[in-house]
């Protein structure tokens, strides 16, 4: 069974209207003690950079989110029962295909229900909210000035930042991402959490696991307004093993967080 998010493709995403331009999207983020995390990643691969913007900013791009309607947002399911996986492998080895649904869909049942089982037996499978719809904000993590920081702190040279490789994810009860790697992706993973409030209970907890698929060596509840950056170098082996566990039924708040790579 394949895992992983392998030759995956962005260019079916929906292309939703961008959010209004604000007021000023001219600021800075301020990250002190850059020497820290550069030692930080020297040891572990990884860095998590709290409060990474204003207090105010990061509001309004809480707000900008957290407020859309469910059918704003793409509603994704993979693997889709109904594709032939090995034979796009032939024809187009890079082509990832996922299943894209909107609520009220009345194949979806089944559709979850197949994801579920393929990840019960060990696949790969994902079942939430995204969209590439970037909300100007975001725009800082593709500028120049942002990337020559994250070069300062993991030592690669020429990172390119590729904004169609990036997407806003929104879990909400009973989604999940199985477990996968995302080495092929790029040389750095990002994900900035914008999960406000978020509990323990209400499950979406990033795990990384061993290489065995199955110990848990690290446990994370997604910390507000808060990036977490990781090393995904060296092709299909790259990065580690990781999932983010399903939302427990009944909880009204919603898992957001930005998520991308830098090649």
């Amino acid at each position: 069974m394949l895992r992983g998010q392998i030759g995956q493709d962005f260019s079916n995403y929906s292309n939703q209207s961008i959010a209004p331009e604000p007021t000023s999207t001219r600021f800075e983020v301020n990250i002190p003690n850059l020497p820290k995390f550069k030692e930080d990643w020297e040891k572990n691969k990884a860095v998590t950079i709290p409060n990474l913007f204003p207090d105010s900013l990061v509001l309004d791009l809480w707000n900008h989110y957290f407020n859309q309607s469910d059918d704003w947002w793409d509603l994704i399911v993979h693997p889709d029962p109904d594709f032939n996986y090995d034979q796009s492998r032939v024809d187009n080895p890079n082509y990832y295909h996922m299943y894209n649904s909107r609520p009220g869909d009345p194949t979806l049942e089944s559709r979850v229900n197949y994801a579920r089982n393929i990840n019960n037996q060990g696949g790969f499978s994902y079942y939430y909210r995204r969209t590439n719809n970037q909300h100007p904000y975001l725009q800082i993590f593709q500028s120049p000035k942002f990337v020559q920081l994250l070069e300062y702190v993991t030592g690669y040279n020429n990172l390119i930042a590729n904004v169609d490789r990036t997407f806003i994810s929104n879990y909400g009860p009973g989604h999940y991402n199985g477990p996968h790697t995302d080495g092929a992706n790029g040389r750095i993973a990002f994900v900035y959490h914008l999960s406000k409030d978020w509990l323990p209970g209400y499950g979406g907890l990033f795990m990384g696991m061993d290489w065995d698929w199955k110990t848990v060596n690290k446990t994370l509840s997604p910390p507000f307004n808060t990036l977490a950056i990781f090393d995904t170098s060296g092709g299909d082996q790259g990065g580690s093993p990781h999932l983010v566990s399903e939302i427990a039924q009944g909880c009204n708040n919603k898992r957001i967080s930005y998520t991308g790579w830098y090649e």
